[in-house]
């Protein structure tokens, strides 16, 4: 008889979610909750109203929680992402995907309003992420800014062939920034190929987001966090999912290319690659390159040539014995899969952090904390606490 009982939600609140929140055609969403696409028009019109049975599923497909159906005027919507992906003509959009990548955005807005929350709560003000870069400037300029912005010093990078290391140094270093650097969602039904995108950014303040595809190597997230970090400080919220190893014929726009070539310079600056470079015997030096600047084979072979050091036909030609000789490098062969590991590189450390604090500091309780990272069990918690803690 219960399921029956009919969920007396504000109309408009109802359409708010589905359109601005999570943005979904309204066929999508009524084939997921397997109604026609009239129902749940009439559902958004106030013509007639949903169960509270299937009102349950519209909040887990919208990925919200019940209650927000029942506000008298809907709130302020997230605002949207330029889509800056490159999806060959030939292959068509996965509707599942995009709706995985819709799932994750919202779940990157919110996790960044519960930072700003957490922040209100223990009564501190948020970093003032200063980083500003103008597309018009010389990529040199550009990446000389956020090189000092992040106060980075190439001597800090950690020697080590545990490129998992390297990646977990990038990630601290702009978190320290007040910039919040995720994974991709800890829920495995929300998985997202690389096709599909391999970062994206809210560059919104405080508290920009940057989340990278935990299916990526360790290699490429660092240069995707270098990338997106670049459109934070361009000010433009995207998801994209090119590379320096993307090959796919459509041509990058400029946006794209400008940061790829910051990102570059940031990582591998020119004024120390050709410090070092013997191009005698470069055809061996590439992986001793790579090692040095802590980055992939592809981004060397890339600077190698934007910089016009060779030319492309020898480009192609070392990077196809690149590829022959690859093998996997030590840290990308590890499988971190263990769920606490999971849910604390989904949240970021800062995030984590905070949350603990609040916890500590008695403005959270043992519930919040456990919802705070997608309801966990505690004893997930606790483990946790003990990575940020090490």
């Amino acid at each position: 008889m219960a399921r029956s009982v009919k969920a007396l939600i504000t109309p408009k609140v109802l359409k708010w979610a589905r359109e601005k929140r999570i943005r979904l055609d309204i066929e999508f969403a009524a084939e997921r909750l397997k109604i026609d696409p009239d129902r749940l028009e009439k559902w958004e019109n106030g013509k007639e109203q949903p169960t509270f049975a299937q009102l349950k599923k519209i909040a887990k497909l919208y990925r919200t929680h019940l209650t927000i159906f029942y506000l008298p005027t809907a709130p302020k919507a997230f605002p949207p992402l330029n889509d800056y992906r490159v999806i060959p003509k030939s292959k068509k959009p996965d509707p599942d995907q995009e709706y995985n990548l819709k799932a994750n955005i919202v779940e990157a807005h919110e996790r960044r309003q519960r930072l700003i929350g957490i922040y209100e709560l223990l009564e501190q003000p948020p970093p003032n992420v200063s980083l500003k870069v103008n597309i018009n400037a010389s990529h040199k300029i550009a990446a000389k800014q956020i090189t000092k912005f992040l106060e980075f010093e190439r001597e800090n990078l950690p020697k080590t062939n545990d490129l998992y290391k390297t990646l977990k140094f990038w990630k601290q270093t702009i978190e320290a920034k007040g910039i919040l650097v995720c994974h991709t969602s800890v829920n495995t039904h929300l998985s997202l190929e690389l096709e599909t995108v391999r970062g994206f950014c809210i560059a919104q303040k405080p508290f920009p987001v940057i989340v990278i595809n935990q299916k990526d190597r360790s290699y490429g997230r660092v240069f995707t966090i270098i990338h997106e970090l670049v459109h934070i400080a361009l000010g433009k919220s995207i998801k994209q999912n090119t590379g320096y190893s993307d090959r796919r014929k459509p041509s990058l726009n400029e946006t794209e290319r400008f940061c790829n070539t910051v990102a570059g310079e940031v990582l591998v600056p020119e004024n120390e690659l050709l410090e070092i470079i013997d191009l005698k015997t470069l055809k061996d030096d590439i992986p001793k390159l790579s090692k040095h600047f802590q980055v992939s084979n592809e981004v060397i072979l890339r600077r190698l040539l934007i910089l016009k050091i060779i030319p492309q036909h020898k480009y192609y030609a070392y990077r196809k014995m690149s590829l022959q000789n690859y093998k996997v490098p030590k840290g990308d062969t590890k499988i971190r899969s263990f769920y606490y590991k999971r849910l604390l590189n989904t949240s970021g450390e800062y995030y984590a952090r905070a949350a603990f604090n609040a916890y500590h500091e008695n403005k959270f309780t043992l519930a919040d904390l456990s919802a705070a990272f997608y309801n966990c069990d505690t004893k997930h918690l606790s483990e946790i606490q003990s990575e940020i803690s090490a």
